[in-house]
């Protein structure tokens, strides 16, 4: 497959951010998964250490039709200066739209149990469990919403306790 020839004075991030909102009117499910996804996992598996960071804090300056997408190409690609399953949940969280939610819990709880928890903020925690709670109180789930909310308690709890000390 031939690269998508990138424009000389972006760098890779400015690149892929612009390259996923001119495909974003391209409904063709073939041509994303064929051409799109592909060239945005290529993009993401190739960013140095430096790159790597600031896409993973440069992300969340996008608008959610344009981050999502990154989703599935950061858990399952092979960048290893990515804390892979943070961001996806993160990516999670910033994500309104119903269909979409429901299409990124499929992979919520395998990325969540995989979080370090020492270096993710209690912050983080607290928007995950208000973020599920809303999401299973709409889909009045109470079994799933136990399923997220028992472990995430017990995170919240045990750095409240942290703190406190």
């Amino acid at each position: 497959m031939a690269k998508i020839q990138r424009i000389m004075d972006d760098d890779d991030i400015t690149y892929l951010k612009k390259y996923i909102e001119r495909n974003l009117k391209n409904k063709d499910g073939g041509h994303w998964e064929y051409i799109v996804r592909p060239e945005i996992r290529d993009v993401i598996n190739a960013l140095s250490e430096t790159d790597s960071e600031r896409f993973s804090k440069e992300i969340f300056n996008w608008n959610e039709k344009t981050i999502y997408p990154l989703a599935d190409e950061i858990i399952f690609g092979d960048n290893k200066y990515i804390d892979q399953d943070y961001l996806y949940c993160c990516i999670f969280l910033r994500t309104h739209d119903k269909e979409k939610l429901d299409y990124l819990s499929e992979n919520l709880f395998a990325t969540f149990n995989l979080i370090n928890v020492e270096k993710t903020s209690l912050e983080f925690f607290l928007q995950m469990k208000e973020k599920i709670k809303n999401i299973y109180s709409i889909k009045d789930e109470n079994e799933n919403e136990d399923f997220f909310i028992k472990p995430l308690n017990d995170i919240i709890n045990e750095k409240m306790k942290m703190i406190k000390k």
